[in-house]
């Protein structure tokens, strides 16, 4: 087998995986650091991120009979059922709740972000994660395994079962397309 694995080679573990440790345990051990890359990346907490990634392979593991290599790659899967934690939790109550200060947090440090400079920071993430989710979903994918995840255009393609030049050419749209939702946004 050549030294990068390709989506087929993960669909055909994760069908085996139910029954075969070993495979559970190498589809895990490839996965774990790109889902919490892409956790930690949205959370910004690594506690956070490691409570959703075992969510996350929790619901893969109790769900893995439900995954159809014909239907789609895995990672896009696996990369699904932890946008679904994330979501189910930044929807729940225990999101909602309070949280108390960093121990680090000085007020009056002047590197702290005034309560001004803190409301055009969420306002602008706001509209970039609303201009996100009006992307197609494969663009949404490629932005996201690119930026999160750190990955280059040739393992993106590969997970995606698509030509890295591919990968390229949808970036480079989505990144077009997010520039001209972001000017939307701000007129």
């Amino acid at each position: 087998m050549s030294k990068t694995k390709n989506s087929e080679y993960w669909g055909r573990l994760a069908e085996n995986a139910i029954g075969d440790e070993a495979a559970l345990t190498e589809l895990y051990g490839y996965f774990f650091p790109r889902v919490y890359q892409y956790l930690l990346g949205k959370t910004k907490d690594p506690d956070l991120a490691d409570d959703l990634v075992s969510d996350t392979f929790l619901r893969m593991y109790q769900h893995l009979d439900q995954f159809d290599a014909r239907k789609g790659a895995f990672s896009t899967w696996l990369f699904r059922i932890a946008v679904n934690v994330l979501n189910k939790h930044f929807t729940s109550k225990a999101h909602t709740m309070h949280e108390a200060w960093d121990e680090d947090f000085d007020p009056a440090d002047e590197a702290e972000k005034t309560p001004e400079a803190e409301i055009v920071s969420k306002s602008q993430n706001e509209a970039l994660r609303a201009a996100i989710m009006e992307l197609p979903e494969r663009q949404r994918q490629i932005l996201e395994m690119t930026y999160w995840l750190d990955m280059k255009s040739n393992e993106i393609a590969e997970q995606l079962g698509m030509a890295p030049s591919s990968v390229r050419v949808a970036l480079k749209q989505a990144r077009d397309k997010l520039r001209e939702l972001l000017e939307d946004y701000r007129s």
